[in-house]
């Protein structure tokens, strides 16, 4: 079997996502939303986001008995999603967010119904991944399959997360080092590094991987790459949702390297696969190749900037 583009490692969420808040949740009063969307959330976001993109991806997720679950798969199966790795549980396994957001920030509760585990190491050997784009994974258990995933010769694109963990954790610093590409947002950055602005995190987190990406909401992205820092800001567009965009950025970003594009086109390519995920609820909007590759040479020619409210987290 030929080799796969992505392998993508992370667990599923079915996401209730609202929106058009007449307030934020707070205890003791009722807010009331004006729209309401379920869709597969977590790492689904990452695998339809390079599935739309024309690449030939792999999502290694395990799966339960319950209503969530099924939701999940009848939507990556009308998605077209390749199930070559998916693991049934045989037991309920809900894995449930209830998002809210507005055009600047957004908030989650989330209940989590099973343990998340590594896949098997085999599967890394019928796949042979050129890229592992892992969510923010810590334990001894998945440093192992991350450390097989680079033996056998994939790269690994490592993803962030809100976890309230900072460089002194037990296994980030080993997660971060096995990373060929690191992508934590602001907010991220500066609680890892215990540092105050994004360009002192940067300075940081470079010290610790090849290349580091760091998603500055309507800002872009500052990135470290091959020895010289990187800026890309975010075209204009009508936000509906950010909720996942920094998934479809780290799709946009896995497209244009398979294709070789030089650094600062694959940040483009990250940038613009971002900014065009907040235009739908969730995943709903992730573009296709040639949507992209159109939006890209018309936002980001000379004189046609601007920045939107876009948030890549």
């Amino acid at each position: 079997m030929s080799r796969y583009d992505v392998l993508v490692a992370g667990e599923a969420y079915c996401d209730l996502i609202f929106a058009g808040l007449d307030g934020m949740p707070a205890l003791g009063r009722e807010v009331i939303a004006s729209g309401l969307t379920t869709r597969p959330g977590g790492c689904y976001n990452m695998a339809l986001g390079l599935t739309r993109l024309g690449l030939r991806t792999a999502w290694a997720c395990d799966f339960g008995t319950d209503l969530f679950s099924r939701i999940v798969l009848d939507t990556a199966a009308e998605e077209g999603l390749d199930p070559v790795a998916f693991h049934r549980l045989g037991r309920p396994a809900a894995m449930v967010t209830a998002a809210f957001a507005d055009s600047e920030e957004r908030g989650f509760i989330t209940y989590r119904g099973t343990e998340v585990v590594p896949p098997k190491a085999r599967l890394l050997e019928t796949l042979r991944p050129r890229w592992l784009l892992q969510s923010f994974r810590y334990t001894p258990d998945w440093l192992a399959f991350i450390g097989a995933a680079k033996a056998g010769g994939a790269q690994v694109f490592g993803d962030c997360n809100g976890d309230a963990v900072t460089l002194a954790t037990p296994g980030v610093r080993a997660f971060i080092g096995l990373c060929d590409v690191f992508s934590p947002n602001e907010a991220e950055a500066m609680r890892l590094t215990h540092t105050d602005s994004a360009e002192a995190a940067l300075a940081v987190l470079a010290e610790m991987a090849p290349a580091v990406l760091i998603k500055r909401g309507s800002t872009g992205v500052s990135a470290w790459m091959a020895g010289r820092r990187y800026d890309e800001t975010a075209p204009r567009v009508a936000v509906v949702d950010t909720v996942g965009a920094g998934d479809a950025f780290a799709a946009g970003y896995l497209a244009g390297a398979i294709a070789e594009l030089p650094v600062a086109a694959r940040l483009r390519n990250a940038v613009a696969c971002g900014t065009l995920s907040t235009m739908g609820a969730g995943s709903s909007a992730n573009p296709t190749a040639d949507a992209l590759k159109a939006f890209v040479a018309q936002a980001f020619q000379p004189g046609s900037g601007g920045v939107s409210p876009m948030h890549v987290a």
